[in-house]
């Protein structure tokens, strides 16, 4: 995590699923193909089988699955003329390649952006990997997520940065 380069500027911050992607068709795909079909969220699932899921939900062959998500590309395209965009993901790097490739056939110009994500054996919930990321960010201006809990540790690090939660194609400032 060291060698990561973090922008000392004014520094608007996207998630991947859930804010620039639909991954809904790959939730269902990999709860359908680990046998867990009654689940709808990842942290409903037993400990015990949530290895599994995780392990097809993050496979490669499935990111096909996703779809774009046109008002958080959108948002994100703006900011680009505003300062520095920051893509900040729970995904693995193992997975860098993939979602470099997914995100630029979605139009999301890969070379005028950061993307910072998760160290593949990094192990520690997504808020605590993505909070761990925002507090060595000087002058977080905006972060759009999908998740409350992180837009909650965003808020505890960052007070003066406005919050946007995702969720479907559009989001509301909290």
């Amino acid at each position: 995590m060291n060698s990561v380069f973090l922008p000392t500027g004014d520094v608007y911050v996207f998630d991947v699923d859930g804010v620039l992607v639909d991954a809904s068709e790959r939730l269902k795909a990999a709860l359908r193909s680990v046998g867990l079909e009654g689940y709808e969220r990842p942290e409903d699932i037993e400990p015990g089988l949530r290895q599994a899921f995780w392990k097809v939900f993050l496979s490669p062959e499935l990111l096909e699955l996703d779809k774009p998500r046109e008002t958080g590309i959108k948002l994100l395209l703006d900011r680009l003329g505003k300062g520095v965009v920051l893509i900040l993901t729970g995904r693995p790097y193992r997975l860098f390649k993939s979602t470099v490739a997914q995100l630029k056939s979605m139009g999301v110009p890969m070379e005028r952006t950061i993307l910072v994500m998760r160290p593949n054996s990094e192990r520690r919930r997504d808020v605590d990997f993505k909070a761990s990321v925002l507090a060595r960010i000087q002058k977080l201006v905006e972060i759009h997520d999908d998740d409350l809990k992180v837009l909650e540790a965003a808020r505890r690090l960052h007070p003066q940065a406005r919050l946007f939660l995702h969720f479907d194609d559009t989001y509301k400032e909290i």
